[in-house]
């Protein structure tokens, strides 16, 4: 059985049109895909089933890791805005078994839902990105 370990993964986000670049500390991501459905079911359906058909494609996804004030992609200064908040268009790749030559992944584009950032008195300082496809997820292979 081929595995992988969940610290081999990889993601890379940045303004749609600009080079993606890895995140800092991530701890995990996840990738939804979905299709809407219609029902076709008719009076004479043979199988006195219900038959659907697909529709629609759409994938949502979230990032969750440390925030490091280091990465300009999640922080601000005092005349910068962070690039991923909430309502940003970004481009993403989502590694699961690193990004080395011939490593899957997925890519594609989307609009930022949400940046959520929490602090605890005696934990790290986190964050979680939200975000939904703006397109087709695509389906590569690191070269």
């Amino acid at each position: 059985m081929a595995a992988n370990k969940g610290l081999d993964g990889v993601v890379k986000m940045n303004a749609t049109g600009s080079s993606v670049a890895s995140l800092l500390n991530v701890t995990s991501f996840s990738l939804e895909e979905t299709t809407e459905i219609l029902d076709v079911t008719s009076m004479d359906s043979a199988s006195n089933s219900r038959e659907v058909i697909a529709t629609f494609l759409s994938f949502t996804g979230t990032v969750e890791g440390y925030w490091d004030n280091s990465d300009a992609k999640l922080n601000h200064t005092d005349s910068v805005d962070p690039v991923i908040k909430a309502g940003a268009a970004i481009d993403f790749e989502l590694y699961p078994e690193g990004d080395t030559a011939s490593d899957l992944y997925y890519s594609g584009s989307a609009i930022v839902t949400s940046v959520s950032r929490s602090q605890s008195f005696d934990g790290a300082t986190q964050y979680t990105i939200n975000f939904d496809g703006n397109g087709p997820l695509g389906y590569d292979v690191a070269s």
